[in-house]
């Protein structure tokens, strides 16, 4: 006999899209968080051996914790890994946690999308004058197009799980 297709089962679409929020987000903390152990390590080296910290250390680091959080934002909605008090969340019964599932896809919907417009409207102003960090130099508007490319990320990891849950379809896991 043929096995019946679930009709609650995460869509195909919504598989490829999580594999590769998964891909994106393993590779930039691998890359992020390497990188900023290093540098922190060869600068403390550094400093106390030699007497000579490595000048930008703190810009570098600065921007890397700013691209790691902003990087993790798409991967963490979609893998439930977002802050919630779960002492309350875990009290409310199934329609109770749909609502505030729902209600809180709102907040951050609107919180990602004016992350990306913001972000979208500032890259220009900061390709004019130039806006970059202190000591090295470092233009920004690089990092604000990876700011709203992935807030647009996230934007759309919301709406995704906010559809899959109006239409009861499986959502995380």
């Amino acid at each position: 006999m043929g096995e019946q297709p679930d009709d609650t089962a995460r869509p195909a679409f919504a598989r490829r899209f999580d594999w590769l929020l998964a891909k994106t987000y393993a590779v930039s903390m691998v890359v992020m968080l390497t990188a900023m152990t290093l540098m922190i390590g060869l600068d403390v080296i550094l400093r106390l051996v030699v007497g000579m910290p490595v000048r930008g250390v703190h810009d570098l680091v600065g921007l890397g914790l700013l691209l790691l959080f902003v990087l993790a934002l798409p991967y963490s909605w979609r893998g439930d890994f977002h802050v919630r008090m779960d002492m309350l969340y875990g009290q409310y019964g199934p329609g109770m946690k749909r609502f505030v599932d729902l209600l809180t896809s709102l907040a951050a919907g609107g919180f990602a999308l004016l992350l990306a417009y913001q972000a979208a409207r500032y890259i220009p102003h900061m390709m004019k004058v130039q806006t970059s960090s202190v000591t090295l130099g470092i233009l920004y508007w690089p990092f604000t197009i990876a700011i709203m490319i992935s807030a647009g990320l996230f934007a759309l990891s919301i709406l995704l799980e906010a559809a899959l849950q109006f239409t009861k379809r499986k959502t995380r896991g």
